[in-house]
């Protein structure tokens, strides 16, 4: 099954003509399977003639034949919570060409990913026969009730067979989360994403004549700038900062805690106390709380009555900066977001003070942002094809995904050739600067967070009193004083059953 990769990265940046997903026009979206479908042919049309015999047999000696032994071709049908025009569909198309003589052809379905588009999929995946390959989301947590299920293959002998180490291509860090203790191997991650990262209208800092912060900015600096970039009144109004908490609510808490990490929400190791009286919360609550009371930053209360998302917020340049990197597809989607202005991807800020004014900081190196884990079905019928697949998307295939945000997680990745891809699609609506900034990014230096046995509660009252803080029934100590008591009640208690 071995072969080498730098044939994929190749052939995979290929931009010639391509031939489509499958034999049958896309299917439309639909309530009863939660997905849509990138020309899917079904189970029954998908084994075609494939060349003779004799070049069936040939290409099988030297592992370059995935189809059926007696020379027919199989269909692979992959799963992804993505709609396909993201790249997926062009994923397809160039897989396809690679292999149209090696016996394996894909389609892309998509799956909504909720909470019934994700049961839909564990039924297709205990039944069997429908899902091949698919994209999993929501960590760890998500992909155990899988495997405990057995729904997810074990892939650790096929990547013995490939030779390919997961954690030296991929980074010990981004593999952390997603290895077992006998060295099975159920997912891999594929992209890489920093969450504590912002998008700034870089026209709206122009004009203002506030410098774009390439290398990081401190709290200080941030409050400055939100302040001059906010002008105007009532409908008119454009605001220096939206914090996202409608859409993205735990982007801000990810941002705060990242000066502290591993030790963000806990003081040490053994998670028995949270760390939220640590002077940077502290910090990063009375900034954020300035922000809003100055009017700088829209507030909670209009985030929630009004629906404010990133599309209808910033791709309106109704605000300069939103906490929100996840949304750069929006941002290059130029047919659905029509837009005039220039994009910049720069860090959030960090705490005033020399120690955390940093380059590891002031970039949040140190956050962990693997995700995307493929996957192949435990009851594929076709499993030496879907794992073929996988690999051949984590290692170039997957480069037109880079068109819709979804950064490659692979150190072997060309860089040049992401920001190539990401122009051609986005043309001039990204700064390229803070672009390859964002690329530069070392995503093997993370450190992994520590975690509670109930850090789902924890989670819950950190939302509960903050919003508290936010709608303005109390203060920041206050916010903190409630915090630390209930939290740390809620360990107790964990910890004397």
């Amino acid at each position: 099954m071995k072969r080498m990769l730098s044939t994929i990265l190749t052939a995979s940046l290929l931009g010639a003509a391509l031939s489509g997903c499958g034999s049958k026009p896309a299917q439309e979206s639909s309530t009863t399977q939660a997905a849509a479908t990138t020309q899917a042919p079904t189970k029954a049309e998908a084994e075609t003639a494939a060349p003779g015999a004799d070049q069936a047999g040939a290409q099988e000696d030297n592992k370059e034949w995935f189809g059926t032994p007696d020379g027919k071709t199989v269909n692979l049908r992959f799963y992804g919570g993505v709609q396909p025009e993201y790249g997926y569909d062009e994923v397809c198309q160039r897989f396809n060409e690679e292999y149209k003589d090696k016996g394996v052809q894909i389609e892309y379905v998509r799956y909504v990913n909720n909470t019934d588009g994700n049961l839909q999929l564990d039924i297709y995946l205990q039944g069997g026969g429908e899902v091949d390959v698919f994209m999993g989301y929501g960590g760890k947590s998500a992909l155990n009730k899988r495997v405990e299920a057995g729904m997810v293959l074990d892939m650790a002998d096929y990547l013995k067979a490939y030779d390919f180490d997961l954690v030296k291509e991929l980074g010990e860090i981004n593999m952390l989360n997603y290895t077992y203790d006998n060295g099975e191997c159920y997912g891999f991650p594929t992209k890489y994403e920093n969450g504590v990262w912002m998008l700034i209208n870089a026209d709206m800092f122009n004009a203002a004549g506030v410098p774009i912060p390439y290398d990081g900015w401190t709290y200080s600096e941030f409050l400055d700038a939100i302040e001059k970039l906010t002008h105007g009144e009532g409908q008119e109004k454009v605001y220096g900062m939206c914090w996202e908490f409608n859409e993205n609510w735990s982007g801000h808490s990810a941002m705060l805690g990242s000066a502290l990490d591993p030790y963000a929400a806990y003081k040490d190791a053994d998670a028995t106390e949270v760390n939220y009286d640590h002077e940077v919360w502290k910090q990063g609550f009375e900034m954020m709380k300035t922000s809003l009371d100055n009017g700088w930053a829209v507030s909670i209360e209009d985030e929630v009555s009004e629906n404010i998302k990133c599309a209808n917020f910033f791709l309106e340049e109704k605000c300069a900066i939103a906490l929100n990197v996840s949304q750069m597809r929006l941002v290059m989607d130029q047919e659905n977001y029509p837009h005039d202005f220039v994009t910049a991807l720069v860090p959030s800020p960090v705490p005033d003070g020399e120690e955390y004014n940093t380059p590891l900081h002031r970039t949040h190196s140190q956050k962990v942002g693997a995700g995307d884990l493929i996957c192949v079905a435990a009851k594929t019928e076709y499993p030496d094809a879907a794992f073929e697949f996988a690999m051949w998307y984590l290692t170039g295939g997957m480069a037109p995904v880079a068109k819709g945000g979804r950064i490659p997680l692979w150190t072997g990745f060309n860089k040049d050739s992401i920001v190539a891809m990401i122009n051609e699609n986005a043309g001039d609506s990204i700064d390229e600067k803070s672009l390859r900034n964002y690329l530069a990014i070392d995503n093997t230096q993370g450190v992994k967070s520590i975690l509670s046995p109930v850090n789902s509660q924890i989670g819950d009252i950190y939302k509960e009193e903050v919003q508290s803080l936010l709608y303005g029934r109390q203060t920041v100590d206050e916010t903190i004083e409630n915090l630390v008591s209930r939290c740390n009640k809620q360990l107790a208690d964990a910890a004397a059953k």
